[in-house]
């Protein structure tokens, strides 16, 4: 059986989706099996006909289990995607630097105050554990230390030395919670992995003919690990706070879906492509934080730094890629720098994760959009933190007659 375009349009319309949404999944499930099922005997025709079935499934159980969660399926964009922050990493490294630099007296004054618990190594199969008794107890807090032994190490410890061992106190001031229910994290170890990324998304619930609205998506735990990309339109599934401005994804729920069709929701590109860069969407969003150059952002961090918002304050720019380096890992490093070669500014790096290769179908000599949050080292020297980028003038990596350039990456945006 040969797969042609009725089919895909069927199978759409059974699943509710789009046909762009069925293509993209099917090519993504012919990715991973496609080679098996030639191994298997299956012809080329056959191998597309069975990862349309796949993918119909796959996109039929994801809606069932959007419906369970709560969740809204949200069309629009990401424009702003930090790497995830492992706040349990964070913390951890942190204490095991105070700890190691502080006498015995020091280390038993954290643990009075419910900061942390130890466990000294007897070399008898035993170990002594220092820890305030109130926390142990689930009673209400009171400062105070006792030391018990014990025959094992709970979960969650961590090496500090040799000898030693200890854990980070989660929650030390709440035995119960609002609810009157027993607090499962007072006393206990506080997870070595918190990890939370926290995203700007432009968009708008999916049928809804309405406005777009910046919302910024909170994701943890294994939600915060998929990395989605920017710019990209399609959608994305998360459960509305009741201020509507913020979003929670859901590990499984939260799946980002590329779909071009979805770029019907912005009156335009992120920003134009014949030269005039701030006739786009950014500009206007942004509006007094879009910079003219990469030269600008000394003047604007002096000028901002300290101000109300600024830790969440973003920024956009547009750059020329002048080097891309393929990651060892996959993925690609962009080298961006100002248009004005004049200018005196620290070229910025533009990480790309393993996973979007795809994006980069350009060569150097492109311009890009960049976002994301301007910094200072101690050294006094100005970074940019790039969390979001879109490639624009796109210059073919074909070789191309001189007055050739690409302006739409086929991704749904029309220069």
């Amino acid at each position: 059986m040969t797969l042609d375009e009725k089919m895909i349009e069927n199978v759409a319309k059974s699943v509710g989706a789009s046909v762009e949404v069925v293509r993209s999944r099917l090519t993504l499930v012919l990715t991973e099996h496609g080679k098996e099922w030639e191994n298997a005997g299956k012809s080329e025709g056959d191998c597309e006909v069975l990862a349309l079935r796949v993918a119909a499934r796959q996109i039929a159980n994801d809606t069932r289990s959007l419906k369970r969660s709560g969740a809204t399926l949200y069309e629009g964009m990401f424009v702003n995607a930090p790497r995830y922050k492992d706040w349990g990493a964070i913390l951890y490294k942190k204490m095991t630097t105070t700890l190691l630099n502080l006498p015995h007296d020091g280390r038993e004054a954290l643990v009075a105050q419910g900061k942390v618990v130890l466990y000294e190594n007897n070399h008898d199969g035993t170990y002594s554990r220092t820890a305030n008794p109130s926390l142990l107890l689930k009673q209400m807090f009171v400062e105070g230390a006792d030391t018990t032994e014990v025959d094992s190490l709970p979960k969650g410890t961590i090496e500090l030395d040799a000898n030693t061992h200890y854990y980070i106190v989660w929650d030390k001031n709440n035995p119960n919670f609002p609810s009157g229910d027993p607090n499962f994290k007072y006393g206990a170890p506080r997870p070595t992995q918190e990890r939370e990324r926290t995203s700007l998304f432009l968009g708008r619930p999916q049928g809804d003919n309405g406005e777009w609205t910046p919302i910024t998506v909170k994701a943890s735990g294994k939600a915060a690990e998929d990395m989605v990309p920017t710019f990209v339109p399609g959608t994305y599934a998360f459960r509305l706070a009741k201020n509507g401005l913020t979003g929670y994804a859901k590990a499984g729920v939260s799946i980002f879906t590329a779909d071009p069709t979805a770029a019907s929701v912005f009156n335009g590109p992120p920003v134009m492509a014949d030269g005039d860069i701030f006739g786009g969407i950014m500009p206007d969003y942004l509006q007094d934080d879009f910079l003219a150059g990469l030269d600008k952002i000394p003047a604007f961090y002096d000028a901002n730094n300290g101000t109300d918002g600024w830790w969440d304050r973003i920024i956009g720019v547009c750059a020329e890629v002048i080097h891309i380096d393929p990651r060892d890992n996959g993925g690609y490093s962009l080298v961006c720098a100002d248009f004005d070669i004049t200018s005196t500014a620290e070229m910025t790096e533009v990480y790309v994760p393993a996973g979007q290769e795809n994006l980069v179908d350009f060569a150097v000599g492109t311009k890009v959009l960049l976002v994301g949050q301007p910094w200072k080292t101690q050294d006094d020297e100005y970074r940019f933190s790039v969390n979001g980028w879109w490639a624009f003038d796109e210059i073919s990596p074909i070789a191309l007659e001189a007055d050739e350039t690409t302006t739409d990456g086929g991704d749904g945006w029309d220069a």
